[in-house]
């Protein structure tokens, strides 16, 4: 690490917080060989559960840091849901995918959370290029020519100057450096008052709980059942209106809502919290050097289970380009376009999903009889009779602008990760063959173990793509002509001139007539 003034030193991304996203962020900025400073004014990780999953796209930035392997202790794989109606019929049934898996990694996991962040905190320690300072709290952060100049308290109460290129807010949704900064936050209409309740349940009763996850949309209360890790289960429940959450939060008001399942003796409260759920987006995700990222840019209802995945996503997003920025390789122009697709990107990503999380939240939270059996109704109608099925993965939206060449067959999905056989003939995961950038993948160089890639160009009809050092499809081709255009919109990009930005992809078999 270089010195700062003030005899601090100077990092080339710093970031405040240190929780999930922030160490992914330091993880991810570390393997790309970035001088990487991470402060967070708690001196310990919090000991109990708050997010219980992630998806795939998570397990693959682990993957990309190596602490994928080392996860499997806190982790398993995501129940199935059911919805159950007004009446207790189910009415709704979301499922995943079939195999083989897109990324190969299980679509979406449960986790015990303190384990999680132990072993990301145990990854970025190894790196020689990642400081991490716990109990050092960000006091101030001011913008100063081609810099950030942050002042820190130590645990001791002493005060260190520091400088960095760039400055992360991964602090949380109470983000002080977001309010520092004085950023408001959109609101996307919903605030509930929900208890979760999270309980270590003894060996002995386990097989009586439900083995899948379950909404329970059931007017007098609605409440959600969540299979953990091991005896690890988590409840949600609504509280109605005139209910104080003070006196919700007592072991006896607990275990009566949790009577249905459980009496005291079968198991242990390992938490308890009330939360208001909301949805919230921060106005803006960029201020200059300055960056927000996970809850402190976003808040989304917990009913997707996409919480942490998109901090997670803002992690993976923004660490190539800061990367690329620093490298020296754009121009100015250039590097700021592409800082500012991080928000172009990941802000209607977020949104898209906040307002579906919004939208199953009140089909589950419907508390009027009449409209709850209205909406069981229509929902059997729509599956025929029978309980529909969505595919959980299916409801995750493509990127639509930024960073890609708009109008190419698949730009903005994420590229799949098969399973390939190496020049040794070894079976390893596609991302960790060859070194970190972007990739042009021809269909038929690839050997594969199962089809993903194979079926995936098939069913677009193309033959190769242009894929992004995050894993985003830039776009794919179906000919050398097309493979061509999209090479050139990249350049155009990386360019810096504002009309080129506007380019949109042809292909050729239309373009050669006009």
């Amino acid at each position: 690490m270089s010195q700062g003034r003030q005899g601090g030193t100077h990092f080339d991304v710093a970031i405040s917080g240190c929780g999930p996203v922030g160490a992914t962020l330091a993880g991810l900025l570390g393997r790309l060989g970035l001088r990487v400073g991470v402060f967070d004014r708690a001196a310990q990780i919090h000991p109990q559960p708050r997010a219980v999953g992630f998806d795939h796209d998570a397990m693959r930035l682990f993957q990309r840091i190596g602490v994928a392997e080392a996860l499997a202790p806190h982790i398993a794989r995501f129940r199935n849901s059911i919805y159950i109606g007004a009446d207790g019929q189910v009415i709704q049934r979301v499922r995943h995918m079939a195999p083989p898996f897109p990324l190969t990694w299980a679509p979406n996991y449960t986790c015990d959370q303190p384990g999680v962040e132990a072993e990301l905190r145990a990854a970025i320690a190894r790196m020689d290029n990642v400081r991490v300072a716990l109990g050092h709290e960000l006091l101030e952060a001011a913008e100063e020519g081609d810099r950030v100049r942050l002042e820190v308290r130590e645990p001791g109460g002493a005060i260190e100057q520091h400088t960095a290129s760039y400055l992360v807010g991964c602090d949380g949704a109470s983000s002080p450096l977001r309010r520092a900064l004085g950023i408001d936050l959109e609101s996307f209409d919903y605030d509930e008052p929900w208890i979760v309740v999270d309980m270590r349940v003894d060996e002995a009763h386990l097989a009586r709980l439900p083995d899948t996850n379950v909404q329970y949309c059931e007017p007098e209360r609605p409440c959600t059942h969540v299979v953990c890790p091991g005896n690890h289960r988590r409840w949600e429940f609504m509280l109605l209106p005139g209910e104080q959450t003070e006196g919700a939060l007592s072991e006896e008001r607990l275990w009566a809502l949790l009577a249905r399942w459980l009496r005291p003796g079968e198991a242990t409260i390992w938490r308890a919290a009330a939360y208001r759920f909301h949805a919230l987006i921060a106005r803006e995700w960029r201020r200059g050097r300055i960056f927000l990222a996970g809850d402190s840019a976003h808040q989304t209802p917990p009913f997707l289970g996409q919480g942490m995945c998109q901090g997670l996503r803002d992690a993976g997003n923004l660490a190539w380009k800061l990367a690329a920025a620093l490298s020296g390789e754009l121009g100015g122009k250039a590097s700021d376009a592409l800082l500012d697709s991080y928000a172009e990107e990941r802000r209607p990503h977020v949104a898209a999903t906040t307002r579906l999380a919004k939208e199953i939240g009140r089909l589950v939270s419907e508390r009027d009889p009449e409209r709850a059996r209205a909406r069981d109704a229509a929902l059997l109608a729509k599956g025929r009779g029978e309980a529909p099925t969505m595919i959980r993965q299916d409801m995750i939206p493509p990127l639509e602008g930024g960073w890609i060449a708009r109008g190419a067959p698949r730009a903005g999905e994420v590229f799949p990760q098969p399973v390939v056989l190496d020049e040794q003939g070894r079976e390893r995961l596609f991302d960790d063959v060859g070194e970190p950038g972007y990739r042009l993948v021809l269909a038929d160089e690839v050997r594969e173990r199962d089809g993903l890639l194979r079926d995936w160009f098939a069913q677009s009809g193309c033959i190769g793509a242009l894929v992004r050092p995050d894993h985003y499809v830039f776009g794919a081709f179906a000919n050398a002509e097309e493979r061509q255009h999209l090479l050139e919109m990249l350049q155009s990009l990386e360019g810096t001139a504002d009309e080129k930005r506007q380019a949109r992809f042809v292909p050729a078999r239309r373009a050669a007539h006009g």
